[in-house]
């Protein structure tokens, strides 16, 4: 499990909420946590998890105030840290888990050529996902990453031509495989142990492009060849929306989702009462589940 933690005080308990959700419904011996740091400062997480990995960015070691690249860095830094796993989940804190899910993404992962699941082209309501605006985005990112200072004490990135042509080469592989800007909305995603295997992983080539961590990873899959695909149909593991819930919970309980986002809330009460909703909502709609001993 990949786990961006952020600056914001709530940040910390957020991470606590979903990792006690993971706890409850897969087996915490089978499954790796790798939590990114991303506050300005290092911090401690002790979350009694039986394999931990933190991970911090060179962008972040040096304060840069770039938060967007730092967040990029960050997640493909922790990608990397995966390698040779079967697959790599990614979480947003402000993702609940309500059910399992591993087995359901493993299956889907036998499949050759996949690269990231999620919800990718539909939305767990069926709404069509629209990626026009990042082209233009993703079209602009050399320029804008040639604009970018690097690092403490170091004027502009050494290598930028390379990263520069990485960044063009990247996007012209990726525009013949799926559609620009093509990507898994980032509140949760999967990716397979081929994705982790063969796209390139390098962060540097997309500091100060502006891009987003989920569209990065976008062109990664395609660059390789990896195909992407939603798994948000009844019975699918994710409900997933950029803000706010996709659907009332009792909707998405009974829709069978096992990941939802995002269940942030202006109030930390409010936020605590939702996951605990969705909680009860699965017990009373669900089988009883096995005891977390029989479990873990």
């Amino acid at each position: 499990m990949v786990i961006p933690v952020g600056p914001d005080g709530r940040e910390l308990s957020r991470l606590r909420a979903l990792v006690d959700e993971l706890g409850r419904h897969e087996n915490r011996s089978e499954m790796r946590l790798i939590v990114i740091d991303d506050g300005p400062a290092p911090r401690e997480f002790d979350l009694g998890w039986p394999s931990v990995t933190v991970v911090r960015t060179v962008l972040r070691r040096e304060r840069r105030p770039d938060l967007l690249s730092a967040h990029v860095a960050g997640t493909l830094e922790a990608l990397n840290e995966a390698r040779g796993l079967e697959f790599a989940l990614k979480l947003d804190t402000d993702a609940a888990v309500i059910r399992p899910f591993s087995t359901a993404i493993r299956a889907v992962f036998a499949e050759p050529g996949l690269g990231v699941v999620g919800s990718y082209d539909r939305m767990s309501s069926g709404a069509v996902r629209d990626w026009t605006i990042w082209k233009r985005r993703i079209d602009q990112a050399d320029r804008r990453w040639s604009a970018r200072r690097v690092g403490v004490g170091v004027r502009l990135y050494r290598h930028r031509r390379s990263d520069r042509s990485m960044v063009r080469r990247v996007r012209a592989e990726a525009y013949r495989v799926a559609p620009p800007g093509a990507h898994c909305l980032g509140g949760a995603y999967a990716v397979s142990a081929a994705f982790l295997t063969s796209a390139p992983l390098a962060w540097r080539p997309w500091v100060g492009t502006g891009l987003g961590e989920d569209v990065v990873v976008g062109l990664l899959a395609s660059s390789a060849g990896l195909r992407m695909r939603s798994l948000t149909a009844p019975g699918e593991p994710f409900a997933l929306a950029w803000r706010g819930l996709p659907a009332p919970p009792a909707e998405l309980v009974s829709g069978g989702h096992s990941i939802v986002h995002s269940v942030k809330r202006p109030v930390e009460d409010d936020e605590r009462a939702l996951r605990h909703e969705l909680q009860s909502l699965v017990r009373a709609c669900d089988p009883a589940p096995a005891s977390p001993a029989a479990r873990n």
